[in-house]
């Protein structure tokens, strides 16, 4: 491995990653272990050791991801350089090839892309064509059924050959019904992107070949949150040359809901053999004892790659874990840890405190408590419980009942649910205040205003 000045500020291992460059290797990359400094850093010692930034694709799963890592890389090297580097989400590269080469699978290349709401109603479309109840086959779950056949690269006659029960058997026909319906309208839908370039590099060896010239060297981000159809399209791309970095942690693998196959991490020494395997174990984030906790707990999974994340930041507090009885008393317990805090520590401001929850519908508890407590909070990624549209509504319903000279409580609720009132209910709040009501019951109806 080359001496290269940019990579010493990496430590041992990070500038091992780094500064592989040539056939296959897997990062193992612990959380907070720097992944994504290793995958700039990677690509940067690639442009200074003379390959063109053409050659080079980098893949992850968000466009945040990719504009982070250009970004980074744009700090490296030469900004018009790292401009020609391909980097982006795997979707986003297969539309750029599939704008290009989808003539050769029967569409037009202007197709259009399906949303949730179109493949909602072709779902019940293909459905309605065969005769199906939609109580006895709930589309959502036919839905499902669908993505994640085509995400393990399923055709709707494999599908329906591999049928075990007769649910099964409906959906795979459905799902034929469905495809027939997206081809007809030159349409494409979320998981279509991938499945087609398979099915482009696989029936035409030309175009994979042309691919493969172009793109020598190849980036994987996310390593294990890959599917089967990202695995098979990475390892049609990486060919014999197999100069292929990809970085995950298998610890991290949430997303075997949504078609993630930890197979592909996990089997990566075995299905690119002779590969390079890196752990990055030093974590910068977290002090020892917090480490010792999470190695304590993860080292019970039974499928995962050895390793053992520590730090030099010392170390640190105790971990605390409490347990409570319901949501109610969580919230409390987190309120009243903030005030004590405060009180303990004056120094402290209120955006030094964060609070991490697992689903957004968790909020409602904590805001609730944190409001009645006097403790000013802000909602990140997410929507406010309180400034939710429905929630804002049945609360203008309530205002109004308890004061029914409320004017912005009745504008607001005038046409939910809808009534078609419109103007005239605007010009009735123009009346003299001692008729208003009055002609508002006239309006709507007194029981139903009451």
């Amino acid at each position: 491995m080359s001496k290269d000045p940019i990579l010493s500020c990496l430590n041992p291992e990070q500038a091992a990653a780094a500064g592989t460059i040539d056939g296959p290797v897997l990062v193992l990359a612990g959380a907070g272990t720097g992944k994504t400094r290793v995958i700039t850093y990677r690509i940067a010692y690639m442009l200074r050791s003379g390959i063109p930034p053409e050659q080079i694709l980098g893949m992850t799963f968000t466009n945040k991801a990719a504009r982070e890592m250009r970004e980074r890389l744009a700090s490296l090297v030469d900004a018009a350089v790292a401009r020609r580097v391909t980097l982006g989400t795997f979707h986003s590269f297969c539309i750029r090839i599939l704008r290009r080469e989808i003539a050769k699978l029967g569409y037009l290349p202007a197709f259009t892309i399906a949303d949730d709401s179109d493949q909602q109603g072709l779902l019940k479309q293909a459905a309605g064509a065969l005769g199906c109840a939609q109580g006895e086959f709930p589309l959502s779950t036919v839905q499902a059924m669908i993505s994640g056949w085509k995400n393990r690269l399923i055709q709707p006659e494999e599908a329906r050959r591999s049928a075990d029960t007769t649910f099964e058997s409906v959906a795979a026909q459905i799902y034929e019904e469905y495809q027939l319906l997206l081809e007809m309208q030159n349409s494409l839908d979320f998981d279509d992107m991938l499945m087609l370039v398979y099915r482009l590099f696989t029936e035409h060896p030309d175009v994979l070949e042309r691919y493969r010239d172009h793109y020598r060297y190849l980036l994987i981000d996310e390593y294990q949150d890959t599917n089967a159809a990202q695995f098979t399209i990475v390892k049609q791309l990486a060919g014999d040359r197999r100069n292929l970095c990809v970085v995950g942690d298998d610890d991290q693998s949430i997303y075997s809901w949504r078609g993630a196959d930890i197979s592909n991490i996990l089997g990566f020494p075995e299905q690119f053999p002779g590969a390079k395997v890196v752990k990055l174990e030093q974590n910068y984030r977290s002090t020892a004892r917090i480490l010792n906790a999470a190695n304590a707990v993860i080292g019970l999974n039974e499928k995962r790659h050895e390793k053992r994340l520590w730090s030099d930041l010392g170390e640190g507090e105790p971990v605390r874990v409490v347990t409570l009885e319901n949501g109610e008393a969580e919230a409390e317990f987190i309120g009243n840890m903030i005030q004590q805090l405060k009180e303990q520590q004056p120094e402290l401001n209120y955006r030094d405190f964060a609070i991490l929850y697992r689903s957004n519908h968790l909020s409602r508890q904590l805001e609730q408590t944190l409001r009645r407590q006097g403790v000013p909070y802000r909602l990140v990624g997410g929507q406010e419980f309180f400034k939710r549209r429905e929630i804002k509504d049945a609360v203008a319903y309530l205002k109004l009942l308890v004061n029914p000279r409320d004017d912005q409580s009745l504008l607001r609720i005038l046409g939910t649910p809808p009534r078609g009132l419109a103007q005239k209910a605007v010009d009735a709040l123009k009346l003299h205040r001692k008729t208003k009501h009055r002609a508002m019951f006239e309006l709507l109806g007194e029981e139903e205003f009451r």
